[in-house]
């Protein structure tokens, strides 16, 4: 795909969110392949922070950093990113970092193959002081402790675990498309140290494709003119996620429309956005 160093992006969308809602995917690619990490063999650094409502009563935030540092005579690259989501009125607070090792392999003149493994350490933990405990209050002599001694306050409020993934993706200049596998571990992510709730694997397809869109170079048109249409769908146990992005790039002007739909029990159309973007 072109290459860019920076990309100024403004976005406005509504609707739902979900716990790794990232606005316009096809700008991020790395968050549903780590094998983008690799693409173009390109030094890559960003940042977003998306904000939207879950509920009347909730609003999750989200913070997301990424940068890459390719290794071209090596033939690999590595990639680190790390999100932060935060629903407010629950002080839930999910924090994912991830690593990634991806190797390039050129299979011709124009078509690269790019396999990668991605190890991630995440932390997901709630504010204790939400939950009333009955001993806070003592009834005999009305005295309210900020402390609890019920065994299950010892018990829940964080996890940790481990996590691991594998990624390919097959690029050109004008198209790509990708599979993920995400929680290859399985890792247990109950807060109850004793609790035994594992991740089920995931598995995600994308795809992405180019057209030139003036390639007579006509004046009604910026001489370079594109359109690149991308979708992904994840599948995590009984639910679907989808991802559509279409947009067209009037030299360093950008222009895009981005829907996500959602599959459990029945369809659900989580968001609908509108970016708009220069590219420095």
């Amino acid at each position: 795909m072109r290459k860019y160093y920076l990309h100024l992006l403004l976005f406005t969308s509504s609707g739902l969110a979900q716990s790794e809602f990232i606005v316009n995917q096809s700008k991020f690619y790395q968050v549903e392949n780590p094998s983008a990490f690799g693409l173009n063999f390109t030094n890559k650094i960003g940042v977003l922070y998306n904000t939207a409502t879950i509920s009347q009563d909730n609003q999750l935030d989200d913070k997301y950093f990424f940068g890459a540092l390719p290794f071209q005579n090596q033939r690999f690259a590595l990639g680190i990113d790390l999100i932060s989501y935060e629903i407010q009125n629950v002080d839930l607070i999910s924090t994912n970092a991830r690593l990634n090792f991806v190797y390039v392999i050129q299979m011709n003149s124009s078509i690269y193959f790019l396999p990668s493994i991605s190890l991630g350490f995440n932390n997901v933990s709630f504010q204790l002081s939400d939950f009333i405990f009955e001993d806070y209050i003592n009834k005999r002599t009305g005295f309210i402790s900020s402390e609890t001694t019920d065994p299950l306050g010892q018990r829940i409020g964080r996890v940790n675990y481990l996590d691991l993934g594998a990624s390919l993706l097959v690029h050109s200049d004008t198209f790509f498309v990708g599979l993920s596998f995400f929680h290859l571990n399985q890792p247990n992510v109950s807060f109850e140290k004793e609790g035994d709730e594992n991740l089920p694997i995931a598995l995600s397809f994308q795809g992405g494709v180019e057209f030139d869109i003036n390639p007579y170079q006509r004046g009604l048109l910026p001489d370079n003119s594109y359109l690149f249409l991308y979708n992904s769908i994840r599948f995590l146990d009984q639910r679907t996620h989808l991802n559509l992005t279409q947009e067209v790039q009037l030299n360093s002007l950008s222009l895009n429309l981005n829907q996500r739909l959602s599959l459990y029990d029945n369809l659900n159309f989580n968001s609908l956005g509108f970016g708009v973007g220069i590219a420095v």
